[in-house]
C-alpha cells in the first residue's frame, strides 16, 4: 500500500470531505489522526476506520482558529504516532450568502477567518514541525473550484480559497529545499451532507450542476481523497506547488 508506515493528519475530517479523505488514506495503509470542531464527529469516523484496519486512526478535537489548539494538534499526533508525514488542511467554513453589496463586514471576517486564516495557522505550526522533523513530508491544501471560475453570492468564500492557492504555491518555493513539499486539490460539486441538504432545498439545483460537469454527476468525498492519497505519498515525489481539479471536467466545461 502506497502509504505504509506513513502517518497523516486531516483536518476538518469529522464528515463530508474530509471523511473520505481520512478513509481513503487508512485504507491506502496510513495512520491517521482525525481533526475536528466536533468532536463527537472525529471520534465516529476514527471508529469507523478502526472497525476496518484497527489502531489505524485517533482523533482531536480542535478549534482551528486558536493557534494554541493547533500546536497541541501537532503534539497530540507525534504523542500517538511518534512522527508525521502527511498533512491534509481541509478545515473550511463559510458565513453569509447574497449580493457583495449585502455582506457585512463581520461575515466577510469569519469567513476568511474559517477558511483562510485558520489554514495559514495551521501552515505556520505544521511547516515548523516538519523542518524540526527533518524528513521528506507533503502537506495538501483544500481549495475549491469557486477560486478559478468565482462563486456567485459566496465571493468572499471563493475569494478566500484564491488566496488559499497562492498561499500553497508561495509555500510551496520556501520549503522546497527541506524536502516538504506542498500541493493543494480543488473540489467541484461533491456529494457531501450540506451539497444534499442544499438540493433537499433546490431540487433543480442538483441537474444544473450534474448537467455543468463533461461527467455528468457530481463527485464522491472518496475521489477527492484518491487524489489527496496520491499526492501525500512518495509516487508524487516530484509533484509540488500544483492546484489540481477533481471536478468532473466542469471547470474546463
Amino acid at each position: 500500500m502506497e502509504l505504509k508506515n506513513k502517518v497523516s493528519l486531516v483536518t476538518g475530517a469529522g464528515q463530508g470531505i474530509g471523511e473520505g479523505i481520512a478513509k481513503v488514506l487508512a485504507s491506502n495503509g496510513s495512520k491517521v489522526m482525525i481533526v475536528d470542531l466536533n468532536g463527537d464527529s472525529a471520534k465516529k469516523v476514527a471508529k469507523e476506520i478502526n472497525s476496518l484496519f484497527p489502531n489505524s486512526a485517533k482523533c482531536f478535537e480542535a478549534d482551528l482558529t486558536d493557534s494554541n489548539a493547533i500546536k497541541s494538534m501537532i503534539q497530540a499526533t507525534l504523542s500517538s504516532f511518534t512522527k508525521l508525514d502527511c498533512i491534509c488542511n481541509n478545515a473550511a467554513a463559510s458565513k453569509g450568502l447574497g449580493p457583495v453589496e449585502n455582506y457585512s463586514l463581520e461575515d466577510v471576517q469569519a469567513t476568511l477567518d474559517l477558511t483562510f486564516t485558520s489554514l495559514w495557522k495551521c501552515l505556520q505550526v505544521e511547516i515548523q514541525a516538519l523542518k524540526e522533523q527533518a524528513i521528506p513530508a507533503s502537506v495538501v491544501n483544500i481549495s475549491s473550484n469557486s477560486a478559478i471560475r468565482g462563486y456567485a453570492f459566496n465571493s468572499i468564500y471563493a475569494a478566500s480559497k484564491a488566496a488559499v492557492n497562492n498561499l500553497t504555491q508561495s509555500v510551496a518555493k520556501e520549503v522546497a529545499r527541506n524536502d516538504i513539499r506542498v500541493n493543494a486539490v480543488s473540489p467541484g460539486t461533491i456529494n457531501t451532507p450540506g451539497v444534499r441538504q442544499y438540493f433537499e432545498a433546490e431540487p433543480k439545483a442538483k441537474e444544473m450542476l450534474e448537467k455543468s460537469s463533461l461527467l455528468r454527476r457530481i463527485g464522491e468525498p472518496e475521489e477527492i481523497g484518491e487524489l489527496v492519497s496520491f499526492l501525500l505519498s512518495d509516487r508524487s515525489s516530484f509533484i509540488t506547488g500544483q492546484v489540481i481539479s477533481v471536478d468532473g471536467g466542469s471547470s474546463i466545461n
